[in-house]
Formats: C-alpha cells, sequence, structure tokens
C-alpha cells in the first residue's frame, strides 16, 4: 500500500488532472494539492508543470512516476498470489451436534469462515448426544458440539461452557412470571421433548430420584422450529428441557426461558469435543475458534 502523498500524486499522473483524480478518489482537490506540494518538498523537487491539457510530469516525476508504477504492480500480484493460495486451501470439515446448536451458533460462523476457506467443504450431521459420542470414537466426525460431562477417556473437551437447562414457554404461560421454577412445578403441565432432552433427562433420572421415572412427554418432535411454533400458539404447554444459549427467541419476548432450580439443571456443560487420537487439520482449528469465539461471545461462558 502506497503512502497518502504517492497515491494522490500516482493518481494525478494517470489522470493528468487534478480534477479527475479527486473524482476517481472520491477526495477534495484541495486535499490532493496539498499533499503533492508535502512530496515536492519532501523531495525537493517539482513534479508537474500545469499547462492547458492540464498535468504534465518534470523529468523527476516521470522517474517517480515508473518507480511506483512498478511497485503499484508487484502489490498487486502479491495480493493475486495471496488470494490464490487462500483459495486453493480444500478439504472438508465433518461436524457432529445437536440441531439447535447448529441453527443458533453454527449459521453466523460458516459466513465468517467462508471469508477465508471458500473451498472447504463443511458437513453438518444433527445428532443426538449419545451418537455424537459414537461418531466421535469411530472418526466419523472431525469434531462435536455437544454435553461434556462424563466422556469417554478417549474423547476431551478442548472447550465448554456452562449451559442451565431449563423450560421454554410461553409469555402468558402460569410459571412464565414465577420466581423460581422447581422441578416438581413442570411435571404438573403437558411437555413437549426434543429427543436431545430425552437423552438428558434418561442420564440424570437416577439421581432425581424414583418418583419421577414415569415422566411422560405429550409430544416429541426432532424439529425444534416446530416446539418453539408450537408453545408461541399453545400457551399451555412447555418444552423440557432446552438451554438459554440456543433459544434466541426470548429476546423478543416470544417466548421465556425459566431455569430450574436444581443442581444437575444448573451445571450442565456443553463443549468442543475430539477425539484424542487425532490430529486436527489446520482449517478444522480455525474453524474451531471462531467456534469459541461464539461460544465466548454468549451469556453462558
Amino acid at each position: 500500500m502506497l503512502a497518502i502523498e504517492y497515491r494522490y500524486f500516482y493518481q494525478s499522473a494517470l489522470d493528468t488532472s487534478i480534477r479527475k483524480a479527486s473524482q476517481n478518489l472520491n477526495i477534495n482537490s484541495s486535499a490532493i494539492v496539498r499533499q503533492i506540494q508535502k512530496l515536492e518538498d519532501r523531495l525537493q523537487t517539482k513534479l508537474f508543470i500545469r499547462n492547458a491539457r492540464g498535468l504534465e510530469l518534470t523529468e523527476e516525476g516521470k522517474l517517480l512516476f515508473d518507480h511506483l508504477s512498478i511497485q503499484n504492480e508487484t502489490n498487486q500480484n502479491f495480493l493475486t498470489n495471496l488470494k490464490t493460495n487462500k483459495t486453493s486451501t480444500t478439504g472438508e470439515i465433518n461436524i457432529s451436534t445437536g440441531e439447535t446448536f447448529a441453527v443458533q451458533f453454527l449459521s453466523p460462523i460458516i459466513s465468517k469462515f467462508r471469508k477465508i476457506y471458500p473451498d472447504v467443504k463443511i458437513k453438518i450431521s444433527s445428532r443426538q448426544p449419545e451418537t455424537i459420542i459414537d461418531n466421535l470414537i469411530t472418526n466419523k466426525t472431525d469434531f462435536g458440539i455437544s454435553f461434556a460431562n462424563d466422556l469417554p477417556k478417549t474423547l476431551k473437551s478442548i472447550y465448554w461452557c456452562n449451559f442451565p437447562m431449563g423450560i421454554l414457554c410461553s409469555p402468558k404461560h402460569v410459571l412464565a412470571n414465577k420466581s423460581e421454577i422447581l422441578l416438581e412445578d413442570c411435571l404438573k403441565f403437558p411437555l413437549i421433548f426434543h429427543p436431545g432432552t430425552v437423552t438428558f433427562w434418561n442420564s440424570i433420572q437416577r439421581e432425581v430420584g424414583e418418583k419421577l421415572f414415569s415422566i411422560n412427554p405429550n409430544l416429541i418432535s426432532n424439529s425444534f422450529a416446530f416446539i418453539k411454533n408450537y408453545l408461541i400458539e399453545d400457551q399451555n404447554y412447555l418444552t423440557f428441557f432446552t438451554s438459554v444459549g440456543s433459544v434466541r427467541e426470548i429476546k423478543s419476548r416470544q417466548l421465556i426461558f425459566k431455569k430450574i432450580n436444581h443442581k444437575l439443571f444448573l451445571n450442565n456443560s456443553v463443549g468442543i469435543i475430539v477425539s484424542k487420537k487425532n490430529k486436527l487439520k489446520k482449517f478444522t482449528e480455525d474453524f474451531i475458534d471462531l467456534v469459541k469465539f461464539e461460544f465466548q461471545n454468549s451469556n453462558n461462558c
């Protein structure tokens, strides 16, 4: 990148006119004149001669213009080569995660990643937590985003956040304005489950107690988008369970998220999980760094 006085000189020499250069550079003519005078004072030489046809380069001006032309071409070649080098990076990233995290977190991350690695393919598989673990163990996925508690010894969480689990309901629901929500409160209402929450329930039911073993959701759906729309339409139902980090409808007050006052629901970690044996490629590590940044800017980390 040329310094400002050299850029103004170079454009004026190309256009043979201060007025045309100011239009192409989208700046005032007086600013160009000042910078050229500043350059002439520094070099202690005259660069332009004004005549009826406009600007004419002096012998010293021609030498400077030729030098800057070569430098400008070198810069352009460098930028072209740099761009070519970036676009030549090819490969594929396989990600296993739950639907809610894929929808709410990965969309903006992929947009940023595409600007750096436009030719790297991304494959996202929406899976249940236990399937994500299986895919990591069998090397079917590069990394997973899922519950990070009690991982097998062959896996590790390279980054995690606390995502308290709770209920999602209409602002007009009875529990929406209650200051403290207990687990027993939730079981008094019709429940909607996402399959991932069924897995979460099954993993903790022994610790919660025998009396809750018979929990029976009224509706189970793979589509979290469907569940959210259903909750907005039907004010009696609760979604059981979800995480505030994966529900952005609460910002518009279409839905209300309420934490459940129970240690098993308040201390729930979601992490970026990888196999200890696999060495990640550079572009995969860069993608994971973007995921970390998105997590850090959530309300939970």
